[in-house]
């Protein structure tokens, strides 16, 4: 604490404030604040290992999904060129080999456009970590109003 001069106001360490009719009076306006500033920072870092764990869940759905996409989509690429020269040879013995080849095209392109839809379907599914987000803005409000019970403590008791 600064000497006092008898021209200017008494400044006030935090330590030496306390909050009556909280309580805790006899506790100092800087050991409630730390309390906060405590609080608030294993708050976070509860949150922060919240988020990684959703985040971890939903990528491991995302691997899944590749994985699964890629090899079922190497798969038909392999098959989809033996079966088209199949389907070449046998339209062909029915019909021009450019209608058999156009035919056969147009079908593969069709069957290939509709295992995209469901590859995108799957991907769709995977969601953000909303118990986190939700978590993050009760946090906040929590934060946002006890600073503010604390500050109009601290400005009403100056």
């Amino acid at each position: 604490m600064q000497p006092e001069n008898p021209g200017t106001r008494r400044s006030y360490n935090y330590e030496e404030r306390t909050i009556p009719g909280d309580g805790m009076s006899d506790r100092a306006f800087g050991s409630l604040l730390g309390e906060f500033f405590d609080q608030a920072r294993r708050l976070i870092r509860a949150e922060v290992t919240l988020a990684k764990t959703e985040i971890r869940q939903e990528a491991t759905k995302v691997k899944a999904g590749g994985v699964m996409l890629g090899v079922g989509g190497g798969l038909l690429l392999l098959g989809g060129i033996a079966f088209t020269l199949f389907a070449v040879f046998a339209l062909d013995l029915l019909l021009p080999l450019w209608a058999a080849a156009l035919i056969v095209t147009v079908l593969f392109c069709g069957i290939g456009a509709g295992i995209a839809k469901v590859g995108l379907n799957r991907m769709k599914e995977i969601h953000a970590p909303n118990q986190t987000i939700q978590t993050l803005k009760e946090d906040s409000q929590w934060a946002s109003r006890t600073f503010q019970s604390v500050k109009s403590q601290m400005h009403g008791h100056a």
